[in-house]
């Protein structure tokens, strides 16, 4: 078995630079409405969730900037805030809002408390399976301070169809694509199914939209521009 060659993170929609697509799923008993996007560049991506519905947590949104060398920086930021914060402890990270919404774990190469280097191997996780139609043909598995993160691939993908995290040897949740989007989307998932250790149920995140290239890539340096560009550019393709 070989290890799958990735460059920069997950997710990326083929050749498109700067793309934007809109998620939704029922949280609870509450409805929500995510958009996200992504620009890049060839050294760096920066990728940005938003919260649109419900209208009390509108706004809320999550910036993640990745440069392909194991730098990154985090910046959350909450209406209630006077200024948006940025984190440097990734320890810290999935503490953070938003950053337990699968789309956004499965757009990002990796946790930031994970190590970079994969130890490739053919074991399954008991937790891992996958119900989309292609079988797994790669697992790799990450480990790092009692975190272990374990991926599966498809023998048509590079981004995986499933991550299980287990920490100090627990489950802790998992993720997994449910539907895999048509090649016009880059296939780029359509439905991706979370299970956590403290929640009986799942739930599932569905894109509601096709991927949208941007105009003009607005770059890497400003998460403002990028999302002022991809909120404009759904409201114009909706």
């Amino acid at each position: 078995m070989n290890s799958r060659e990735r460059v920069g993170a997950n997710l990326d929609a083929g050749p498109l630079a700067a793309y934007t697509f809109a998620v939704t799923a029922n949280v609870g008993h509450r409805e929500m409405r995510y958009s996200f996007a992504r620009a890049r560049k060839p050294e760096s991506s920066l990728t940005i969730v938003r919260i649109d519905v419900p209208l009390t947590l509108c706004g809320t949104e999550i910036a993640i900037w990745e440069h392909f060398d194991g730098f990154y920086r985090v910046k959350t930021y909450i209406p209630t805030m006077r200024a948006p914060r940025e984190i440097g402890r990734p320890q810290v990270f999935d503490t953070l809002p938003l950053t337990d919404i699968s789309y956004l774990d499965l757009m990002r190469s990796l946790s930031p408390s994970v190590l970079p280097e994969p130890l490739v191997t053919a074991a399954r996780s008991p937790y891992a399976s996958t119900t989309t139609n292609q079988s797994v043909d790669a697992t790799a598995v990450y480990r790092t301070d009692g975190l272990t993160v374990t991926e599966q691939y498809t023998d048509v993908s590079t981004t995986p169809v499933s991550r299980i995290v287990e920490r100090s040897g627990k489950f802790e949740r998992a993720w997994q694509v449910m539907e895999i989007g048509t090649v016009d989307d880059h296939r780029l998932p359509l439905r991706v199914q979370v299970t956590r250790a403290d929640s009986p149920k799942t739930t599932v995140f569905e894109r509601i939209t096709p991927i949208v290239a941007l105009d003009t890539n607005p770059g890497t340096e400003s998460s403002a521009r990028l999302l002022k560009c991809a909120l404009d550019q759904l409201a114009r393709s909706s």
